[in-house]
């Protein structure tokens, strides 16, 4: 008996060494491309490619870098395009993937572009108007985000974001959100700031809202993952820079209003 016991135990142990040594030294996710495409693609209900080789790493967490992602609403034309990413950095505890349980992570991406709303151009034209001002932003209806971070857990069918960290072309943020597998309704809270930096402003020139710095800008993402609007609360500034602004327009107004009666009547006064 001990030595079936012993046989099964070397049998056990050979097989997982051989299991570690394929894992580690011998197993190359480039050679099953198509098949990762398809499944995340049969996942998300977006049509998914990459460009580019896959790269694993092992140790201290298990780590997979992706490069030259494009994600599609429902085909592959440029105009169907959702987001790109020039690469994303997922990582996983080992002991997560020994159990097969992936229900948490770590999360990178840098150079990401979303299509079809500007965060940057968002703020800008509503702080415009607040301020009756025509500042501009612009035309391209992208959110470049120069990099992101951010932790996920899955719970059900919703991932809970936490530590967001975005940086735009113009502004940093933080926050959370989550999305709903199924349904691909998300959700995301930020508190944004400007980024006061001499080539960002020199970039957008009078068109940079300078009086927004160091002011906390609360920000709301919502919407389908394929059709996310943006929103810019900025109650707070219209009551500390904004309605001064607006009662010296209107005193202005009133002193030339005045001013064209008194010299078109003789008002004595």
């Amino acid at each position: 008996m001990k030595k079936v016991l012993l046989n099964l135990s070397y049998i056990s142990v050979t097989l997982l060494s051989l299991v570690i040594i394929y894992v580690f030294f011998i197993f190359n996710p480039n050679d099953y491309k198509s098949q990762i495409t398809n499944y995340i693609s049969s996942k998300t209900k977006y049509n998914f490619t990459y460009d580019g080789d896959i790269e694993i790493s092992y140790y201290p967490d298990f780590q997979v870098l992706m490069p030259g992602i494009k994600i599609f609403k429902m085909s592959s034309d440029s105009k169907d395009m959702m987001i790109e990413v020039s690469s994303i950095n997922l990582s996983l505890s080992l002991e997560q993937l020994m159990n097969k349980v992936i229900d948490r992570g770590d999360i990178k991406a840098y150079d990401f572009k979303y299509h079809g709303v500007n965060a940057d151009d968002v703020l800008i034209k509503t702080y415009s108007l607040l301020k009756f001002s025509l500042l501009s932003g612009s035309n391209e209806n992208i959110t470049n985000v120069k990099n992101i971070s951010a932790k996920f857990t899955m719970i059900n069918n919703k991932m809970k974001i936490s530590d967001i960290y975005m940086e735009t072309e113009m502004m940093e943020a933080r926050g959370n959100g989550s999305i709903d597998l199924i349904t691909k309704e998300s959700e995301f809270s930020f508190i944004g700031k400007m980024k006061a930096y001499k080539d960002v402003m020199s970039l957008y020139q009078n068109n940079y809202p300078i009086e927004l710095i160091e002011e906390e800008l609360p920000i709301i993402i919502s919407g389908e993952l394929d059709n996310l609007s943006v929103s810019v609360n900025l109650n707070h500034i219209i009551i500390k820079k904004v309605e001064p602004i607006r009662e010296k327009i209107i005193d202005e107004i009133q002193d030339k209003v005045i001013n064209e009666l008194r010299d078109k009547i003789k008002l004595p006064f």
